[in-house]
């Protein structure tokens, strides 16, 4: 899909992995290339000509394009359907973050109350649990609408 609408973005592709290990800064995550499009498509492409570093996660970042992909073709499957995810996974957020801060809130009052160890330990195991969950949700409202950016006409 992407490939479509910038076929000529290969150079630009490789000059982006050229520049990331040269620097020598992490290579691009899953949550990454999901969340900017356009970095996604010149690294695939890259990894589809086999003419990236062999430190590159290819097989990362062909599987980001095609969730990426996918994501695309439901949005232009059924635009309706597809902002209604939106706005379920804002709420969502929203709500994993009041449980986030909730139980950080019951953390840090207990933990200075000197609790047993084993009480804070779970109540830290909880917090964890429900950081995570918020911000597995703040990442899937970032890719749905990097999505909605990528596939929106100006």
């Amino acid at each position: 899909m992407l490939t479509r609408r910038y076929p000529s973005m290969l150079a630009l592709g490789l000059t982006l992995v050229v520049a990331l290990s040269a620097c020598g800064e992490e290579q691009p995550t899953y949550s990454y290339l999901m969340t900017h499009p356009t970095d996604l498509q010149h690294i695939y492409n890259g990894c589809v000509e086999k003419v990236v570093e062999a430190a590159v996660p290819c097989e990362t970042v062909i599987r980001a394009q095609a969730d990426f992909t996918d994501l695309v073709n439901q949005r232009e499957q059924d635009p309706e359907r597809f902002g209604a995810r939106v706005l379920q996974e804002q709420e969502n957020k929203i709500y994993l973050k009041k449980q986030f801060e909730a139980a950080w809130q019951a953390y840090t009052q207990v933990g200075a109350s000197q609790p047993p160890l084993e009480k804070l330990k779970q109540m830290r195991l909880e917090l964890d649990k429900r950081e995570q969950a918020y911000r597995a949700s703040e990442e899937q409202v970032k890719t749905l609408m990097a999505v909605i950016a990528a596939t929106s006409s100006v």
